[in-house]
């Protein structure tokens, strides 16, 4: 069943609990009058996984509350060995589907990418650092991707959770590259209850008090 929710984007937005929203330590804190804050969902909500696969990319719509991201942070399961990079891309989102849909066409970001050292034990962290932090057109929805570099058909494996924890977003995957050009392709479809394991670093430069709702309100209505 499509899930129906509501995305009030103002700035006395609660989160609930499962999303965390916590000063952050990062790319972010080395550039003067930014506090970094990290939203995503915890470790500790990883139920399940998802992979890329012959050149295709995986990856999730967002809410974005800030503009300035100076990390993205994603974690491969414990077995994943892979030592290929991955490549991180940030899209906008079509807000005329239902649910918004990735728009693979508009680019915002292509890089950098990432390679990761697994010791078979722990999550293997992948920080996409940004050396400046990037800025989004404004605040709202967006898209990130992450495909294996060159578009090779191997598999880069995530965590992910399946209880539809993040209700800001969802997974989406695209069409497969395998035998074509390397490219970032459009999104193939989406999994309503599925989540990737993300936290995104933004940085916050304006640190004085801002009035409930000073953004006015923009309402997505997932139906």
């Amino acid at each position: 069943m499509i899930r129906r929710l509501e995305l009030l984007c103002a700035v006395g937005l609660v989160w609930p609990a499962a999303v965390t929203q916590a000063p952050a330590i990062g790319a972010g804190a080395a550039f003067a009058d930014c506090a970094p804050v990290a939203v995503g969902l915890d470790t500790s909500l990883w139920t399940t996984s998802r992979a890329t696969a012959l050149g295709q990319a995986i990856g999730q719509t967002f809410l974005a509350r800030d503009s300035l991201i100076s990390r993205l942070t994603l974690w491969r399961p414990p077995r994943s060995l892979t030592i290929w990079g991955a490549h991180l891309f940030i899209t906008e989102v079509d807000t005329s589907f239902a649910p918004p849909r990735p728009d693979t066409r508009a680019i915002l970001l292509d890089g950098p990418s990432v390679a990761a050292l697994s010791d078979s034990v722990h999550l293997t962290r992948m920080d996409f650092v940004l050396e400046r932090p990037f800025k989004l057109q404004r605040p709202g929805l967006y898209a990130f991707f992450i495909q294996r570099d060159y578009c090779d058909d191997g598999e880069t494996r995530v965590i992910a959770n399946d209880a539809n924890s993040y209700p800001y977003g969802m997974h989406w995957i695209t069409w497969r590259t395998s035998g074509g050009p390397c490219y970032l392709p459009a999104a193939a479809g989406g999994e309503e209850n599925i989540d990737l394991i993300f936290q995104i670093e933004f940085c916050q430069t304006n640190l004085a008090p801002v009035r409930r709702g000073s953004w006015g309100q923009v309402k997505v209505i997932y139906r």
